[in-house]
Formats: structure tokens, C-alpha cells, sequence
């Protein structure tokens, strides 16, 4: 046998697996798409205005979704058409679109955060005074009972605020607001350039701007101090300093890429799941190149990551003299995501803390108690499909179908020494609260209908550089995980915004199809 027949076989064997690998993700992203395609057609979960109680279903206006849906098609073959006209000069022309859709972010985002009198409440209010109060010497939340205790993966939301009061003054929100307005610029740009170099027609990267320009729950959701938007931005930048890695193999954008997972995950530990379609990500590619380094170099972006948040949690303990906690264990969240909540299935009820003040804090008692009411959950749910059927789905639609992701209720606590400007105030409880909501609700559709298209495109492209389909591994990771994780529609917005560099190639699929029927319509007519 030649060293040229081996070669090619190597080649073949590579290329089937890689096959087998995206058929076994296409597979996903056909029933993740249908599913939500189809229920965000028909349905929606609404936060109500006294934002208290469960979200509320109702009973989507099918005819307005499509209609929404008809006429991003039709805009994608205007744009088609008008950038066709332009020749050599639609690079320069998308840049210049791009940084046009950047100002009008800048723009409205700084006039929302500078007319909101937001005040953070619940954890966000609890990372931030831990923030202070480390400040001034105290480390109380990081005993045992203390909220950084019960909770340590918050630290590292607890030291940016930490490294944040200390340059610009305690409880500098608007400031924290302002950079979350930069983040937002910097993940728009980020995911242009992933659309740029991973797309089939160069008309879907301008496509790109107005989908992530007129997503509502991430304006929203920019005052807000916490973890989401910083996670949902470095993220992004990792998955387009992976792409150019998998490219050129320049070791610098390993470098970004450990910076990059080591901030999101400080922030959100929901990071592991992106973290873990990096490495699934990064082992195709080394398939695909036949070289090891891109396994070692997500070996090394995984631990980079992890190290630093261990490092983190012993800089704690040597600056408070606290011994470090391991908190509540994960096996709380699981049983609570198993339970039927006032609020709905999965919906947080404040299981872990009192599990573990039933159990004293002693973690080992705590797993028993939740891991046998995990275990009586799940006999239920054998018992009676009928009714896992309806939490399993429930639990799915409140999360993935409520247009606004909950960044309503999520923002809705105000500073009491502060004004309520009167079209806020309509935003939030009178008459612009629908309006926005039945709008967010027509461009969920949008975006979900336009994801469900990418699958053709995926398979097409399934030859092309594994790295491109990092964020779709994401995508998918983060649909299963939310099946058993605590249900909160806010956990899964960085999935819809990570849609957002497939959706383009969706719509441009769809206008492909329209233009070679009416090519075989006239041929057929003028033969």
C-alpha cells in the first residue's frame, strides 16, 4: 500500500467521522428549530405588568408572526439585489453599515440606561454590596452562611464590581451600564466578523446588524448589573478568535481565547457549556487537520479558565481568613429543576438554602435529601408520562417562548430616590409594555423560523471548518440544559443570541429557494 493510498484513507475516515459528528448535530438542530419555530408561532409566555406571579401563556397571532417572518425574506432579496450593484465594494460598504448599526446602538442604549432609574435587587444586589463590603475589609458573605458562601461561583461577579467600585467609586451603576454598552458594541462587531468569515454569501453579515441591532432583551438588559451580557460578549470574541485559530493556526488567538473563557466563566459559570462545545468544537477540528494542537489548545482554554476561578476562590480565602466553601451542591438545583413551583416547572423556590439550613450546612446531607427527592420526582414522572410530557414541555416553552426573556422583571426594581420618567414608567406598566412585547415576540419568530432554515446550510457546509459550528454546539448543549436546570427564561438568552450568526444564512437559504423556483417557473413558461 502506498504512503498516497494510506493518505487518503486517513483522509476518508476522517472525513465520515466528521460527517457522522455534524449529521448527529443536524439532527438536533432539526428538532431544536421545529420546536421552537413551531411553538413560537402559535404561542408565547408573557411576564405580567404587576410582574409577580408566574408567566402567563397565550395564544400567539400566527398570521402577524408570519407576516414578520414574510417580510425579513422579502428584505433579504432587496438587500441581495442592492448589494449586488455594488461589485468590489460591498466589504466597504458592510463596514460602513456596521458601524452605522453600531452608533444607533450606542445611541439608544446610552438614552435607556441615562432615562432608567434602575437599582440591581435580589443576587445582583448581593454580588455588588459583597463587592463593598470587601472593599472596606468586611468578608462576612463569605462564611459559610453567607451568601458568597452558599453561592462561591459568584466571586467572580463579585471581584469586576470589586475592581469596578475601586476605580470609579462604590456603586458606580451608571458606569457598570456605560461599559455593558461597549461590551454590546464589541459583540456586535465580533459576530459580524463570524458571519464574514462563515457564511455562504457575503450579503449575510450586513443581514447580521439589524437582527442583533432590534433584539430588544439585549437593550433591556444593559443596565443590568449582573453576569449575562460580559458572558454573552466574551463568548462571542471566543468564538471568532476559535474560528481564525482553526484558520490560520496563530497561537495569539489561543492566548485571547483563554482570556476570554476565563471572564465569561468568572462571571457565569453557565460558561462550562460553551466551554465544553469548544472542546467538542476544537476535537473535529484536529480531526479534520489530522494535528493534535487544537485538542491541546482547548485543554489548555478549559483549564486557563478553570485554574483561575480556583485561583480566585484561594485569593479569597488567604484575603478573608475564611476557609474556602464548596456552597450548595449541584444536586439541589437538579431536584429543584424536577419540581412544580408556584412560579411553574424548574422555577426557582428557594430549595438550596433551606435544604441546606435543614440539613446544617453539612453538604453530604443536603445531596441525600435532594437526591432523594430527585429520585421520587423522577418515579412520578415514570409513572404518569401524561404528566412529564406537559412539565417537560411547559418547562421548555416558559424559558425558550417568552419574548422579552424576563429582562423586564429583571430590571423593573428602581431607585427609590430617583424619578420614574413617565414613558419609563409606560414601558414597564402601562400602554408601550405590549407594544414592545407583541414586537419582541414577532422577531422571536423571526429568529427561530431563520435558524430552523440554517439546517440546509449546515449540511451543505458540513466539509468546511468544523470551528464554525462552535456556537451551534453551544446552542445545543444549552436547549438540553435547560430541560433539567432551574427554568429561567434570562439563562437562555446568550443560546438566542448566539443564533443570531446562523439566522442570516437561514434567510438567504429561503431566498436561494424562491429565485431557482421562478427560474424553473420561467423556463418552464419560456422554454
Amino acid at each position: 500500500m502506498t504512503k498516497h493510498t494510506i493518505s487518503n484513507n486517513k483522509k476518508s475516515i476522517s472525513g465520515q467521522f466528521t460527517g457522522i459528528c455534524i449529521a448527529i448535530l443536524a439532527v438536533f438542530t432539526l428538532f431544536i428549530g421545529t420546536f421552537l419555530a413551531y411553538y413560537s408561532l402559535r404561542y408565547s409566555y408573557y411576564s405580567p405588568t404587576s410582574y409577580e406571579g408566574p408567566v402567563q401563556l397565550i395564544k400567539d397571532n400566527t398570521f402577524l408572526n408570519l407576516t414578520a417572518f414574510a417580510s425579513v425574506v422579502l428584505l433579504s432579496m432587496i438587500l441581495q439585489w442592492l448589494f449586488a450593484k455594488l461589485g468590489d465594494r460591498q466589504r466597504l460598504a458592510g463596514y460602513i453599515f456596521l458601524g452605522f448599526c453600531c452608533l444607533l446602538y450606542v445611541v439608544a442604549a446610552l438614552i435607556w440606561v441615562s432615562e432608567l432609574p434602575y437599582y440591581p435587587s435580589g443576587d445582583q444586589l448581593n454580588a455588588t454590596a459583597a463587592a463593598h463590603y470587601h472593599l472596606d475589609g468586611n468578608f462576612s458573605m463569605l462564611k459559610e452562611t453567607g451568601y458568597l458562601g452558599k453561592f462561591p461561583y459568584q466571586k467572580g461577579l463579585t471581584i469586576f464590581y470589586e475592581l469596578l467600585f475601586w476605580i470609579f467609586g462604590d456603586f458606580c451603576y451608571p458606569i457598570a451600564a456605560k461599559i455593558h454598552i461597549l461590551l454590546g458594541v464589541i459583540t456586535m462587531i465580533a459576530g459580524y466578523l463570524f458571519v464574514e468569515e462563515t457564511s455562504f454569501h457575503s450579503i449575510c453579515k450586513t443581514m447580521y446588524c439589524p437582527l442583533f441591532l432590534l433584539c430588544v432583551p439585549y437593550l433591556i438588559l444593559t443596565p443590568y448589573a449582573y453576569g449575562d451580557l460580559p458572558s454573552i460578549c466574551c463568548c462571542t470574541v471566543l468564538f471568532l478568535a476559535l474560528l481564525r485559530y482553526a484558520r490560520t493556526g496563530n497561537n495569539l488567538y489561543v492566548i485571547l481565547c483563554c482570556v476570554m473563557a476565563t471572564i465569561s466563566l468568572m462571571v457565569r459559570m453557565h460558561t462550562w457549556i460553551a466551554l465544553i462545545a469548544v472542546f467538542i468544537g476544537l476535537f473535529l477540528v484536529a480531526v479534520q487537520k489530522k494535528k493534535l494542537t487544537p485538542v491541546l489548545a482547548g485543554i489548555l482554554i478549559i483549564v486557563s479558565a478553570f485554574g483561575t476561578t480556583k485561583a480566585l476562590d484561594y485569593s479569597y480565602a488567604a484575603r478573608s481568613g475564611y476557609p474556602m466553601t464548596k456552597g450548595a451542591p449541584m444536586i439541589l438545583t437538579l431536584a429543584m429543576g424536577m419540581q412544580d413551583n408556584e412560579g411553574g416547572p424548574g422555577t426557582y423556590n428557594n430549595y438550596q438554602t433551606t435544604t441546606m439550613y435543614e440539613a446544617d450546612f453539612n453538604r453530604a446531607r443536603a445531596s441525600e435529601i435532594a437526591k432523594a427527592n430527585l429520585e421520587e420526582n423522577l418515579n412520578y414522572f415514570a409513572q404518569n408520562p401524561s404528566y412529564a410530557k406537559w412539565f417537560f414541555k411547559t418547562k421548555l416553552l416558559m424559558q425558550w417562548t417568552e419574548p422579552s426573556f424576563e429582562t423586564l422583571l429583571s430590571t423593573h426594581s428602581f431607585d427609590e430616590e430617583l424619578p420614574v420618567p413617565q414613558w419609563i414608567s409606560e414601558v414597564y406598566y402601562g400602554k408601550y409594555h405590549d407594544p414592545l412585547l407583541n414586537f419582541a415576540d414577532r422577531y422571536q419568530s423571526v429568529v427561530y423560523l431563520g435558524f430552523l432554515f440554517y439546517l440546509p446550510v449546515l449540511w451543505r457546509k458540513r466539509k468546511e471548518n468544523a470551528a464554525s459550528y462552535i456556537p451551534l454546539i453551544a446552542i445545543v448543549g444549552g436547549f438540553l440544559f435547560s430541560i433539567i436546570w432551574e427554568a429561567q427564561c434570562r439563562y437562555v438568552l446568550p443560546y438566542y443570541m448566539f443564533m443570531l450568526v446562523y439566522v442570516p444564512d437561514g434567510y438567504l437559504q429561503i431566498c436561494e429557494w424562491i429565485k431557482l423556483i421562478c427560474k424553473r417557473l420561467y423556463n418552464k413558461k419560456n422554454p
